[in-house]
């Protein structure tokens, strides 16, 4: 009984690891398709302050593009501390969604 409830508890960690890496991913992928996005002539910017909102999300992208890797590599692991793990998706997550609004209001501004 015991044995078999140790089971089903790591099952249902080693499925949310799994969802949170396929999550993380895709997110990845989606911030590698703003950064093309961003380095296309179609959006240069045109004045001084537009360039200086580039380059923010330049580095923002960057940063979160780094934080991804280190997750990705690290959920890829034996995981000992799921929960905080599992919270550490959803920030990054978060934060790609929050970037994702000042690439599109960036985009719309530089048009």
């Amino acid at each position: 009984m015991l044995l078999e409830q140790k089971t089903q508890e790591i099952d249902k960690n080693t499925l949310q690891i799994e969802n949170a890496v396929v999550r993380i991913d895709r997110s990845y992928k989606n911030i590698l398709q703003l950064k093309n996005k961003l380095n296309s002539y179609s959006y240069e910017p045109r004045t001084y302050s537009l360039y200086q909102q580039l380059e923010e999300l330049k580095l923002k992208l960057e940063l979160i593009s780094v934080s991804h890797l280190k997750l990705m590599n690290t959920l890829k692991k034996p995981v000992h501390f799921i929960e905080s793990q599992i919270q550490l998706v959803k920030e990054n997550l978060e934060a790609v969604h929050v970037i994702e609004q000042d690439v599109s209001d960036y985009i719309s501004l530089a048009k």
